[in-house]
């Protein structure tokens, strides 16, 4: 029931809003998080760990494998 007053709600909104922006209130404020680096850990069985580290680069994603 829930989640549909919700898909509901949210239909309404995107029609409404479909020709523009999504007005902010005049209480908004934020942060913009841009990442520049990631580094991913997968623990594995015997202590057989993959580390990957990726990095951004002129827009792209470059991968490298720390460990093993």
């Amino acid at each position: 029931r829930a989640r549909g007053i919700l898909e509901s709600k949210f239909l309404e909104l995107k029609q409404k809003f479909q020709q523009g922006e999504v007005p902010l209130p005049s209480f908004w404020g934020g942060f913009r998080v841009s990442i520049e680096q990631m580094e991913f850990w997968q623990g594995g069985e015997h202590r057989l760990h993959d580390r990957f580290l990726y990095q951004r680069d002129d827009g792209a994603w470059k991968i490298d494998r720390l460990a093993p």
